[in-house]
């Protein structure tokens, strides 16, 4: 038996994430309690995916802020990351983000799993 993998993805439209602003999105699922949170960036123009939960205590990221110079801060406590690469910055967190790839394809930005 072959086993076909698939991966996910999510498709938005441009103007849903207004410039330097994040949106948290879910990848879809079999289950709810299964969907993938992932926190969409708008940079300056350019789009971004990374996960949207802090990796320090599990808290959502949407509601942190983000930086002139392409950071994320953890509005719980302070966790600093890197939207490009994932990568704390600053702590209390220790591990690194994963990121998604990003295309962007007319009027749509479209994050794969």
């Amino acid at each position: 038996m072959i086993k076909m993998l698939t991966q996910q993805k999510i498709v938005i439209k441009k103007d849903e994430i207004p410039p330097m602003s994040m949106v948290e999105y879910y990848f879809p699922a079999q289950k709810p309690w299964e969907r993938k949170p992932v926190l969409v960036i708008n940079y300056k123009g350019s789009f971004f995916a990374i996960e949207a939960f802090c990796s320090h205590a599990g808290l959502s990221l949407e509601d942190g802020f983000l930086t002139d110079d392409g950071k994320v801060v953890c509005p719980w406590h302070g966790s600093v990351f890197d939207i490009k690469t994932g990568k704390v910055v600053d702590g209390p967190a220790k591990r690194d983000l994963k990121t998604c790839h990003v295309e962007v394809k007319g009027d749509e930005v479209i994050i794969y799993e």
